[in-house]
């Protein structure tokens, strides 16, 4: 699951009463890892106006990812909207922890300091492991060089962060290491399309980093 999937849905507290929709998300940032932590809910559009300029505090619902009862065309929560903490509530926020609109401004380099991107999304595979979710010039750039087309996505896992903060994202591996690595996955993939019967577009398919790049030979 993408956290890009949930924002805007709306969402329904326990007694089926529409309380907001799906605004952003918060995120825990240790070392080497990033972890979801809760959902921020946001009101009506003249709610979002009066406190964008400042006329009510910037007071949004939050609830834990197991308030969740089901997801569908809406998010349907196990619990009453007045038992959600909000954001300016002590401790709903902690130290380490941010909104993911906030982390995806944080920009992402390799191991040689080189600027590769930023963080876009986050995904989650069925094991429960985030991988993020990268854009920007030089993976746009590193796509286009093997045939990707814009809309596939590079999803890098954990084992390749060197270190995170508030300031940078630093891998471990270098931008050579990472072309050399997206090749041998994008030839995978287009095995992998070509092989089915009824083969899909494979501008659908996501291109995901092995744990272990293989050393460029540029």
């Amino acid at each position: 699951m993408r956290f890009s999937q949930l924002k805007h849905k709306p969402v329904l507290d326990s007694e089926g009463t529409k309380i907001g929709k799906v605004d952003d998300f918060i995120v825990e940032i240790s070392e080497k890892e990033v972890v979801l932590k809760s959902v921020v809910i946001a009101g009506g559009r003249i709610e979002e106006i009066m406190e964008s300029i400042g006329i009510k505090p910037d007071k949004d619902p939050i609830f834990q990812m197991d308030c969740i009862s089901s997801i569908d065309e809406e998010v349907n929560l196990s619990v009453p909207a007045n038992s959600l903490k909000n954001t300016l509530d002590e401790g709903a926020v902690g130290e380490n922890e941010m909104r993911l609109s906030k982390l995806a401004k944080i920009r992402v380099y390799d191991s040689d300091g080189f600027r590769i991107g930023t963080v876009i999304d986050i995904w989650y595979d069925i094991e429960g492991k985030p991988w993020l979710v990268l854009g920007g010039g030089f993976i746009e750039e590193t796509l286009e060089k093997v045939g990707v087309q814009p809309d596939i996505d590079l999803l890098v896992p954990m084992a390749f962060i060197e270190n995170i903060s508030k300031e940078k994202i630093q891998l471990k591996y270098s931008k050579f290491q990472l072309e050399s690595t997206c090749e041998d996955e994008y030839e995978k993939v287009k095995r992998q399309v070509s092989s089915r019967h009824e083969p899909k577009d494979p501008r659908a398919e996501t291109l995901r980093l092995s744990p272990r790049p293989h050393r460029s030979t540029v």
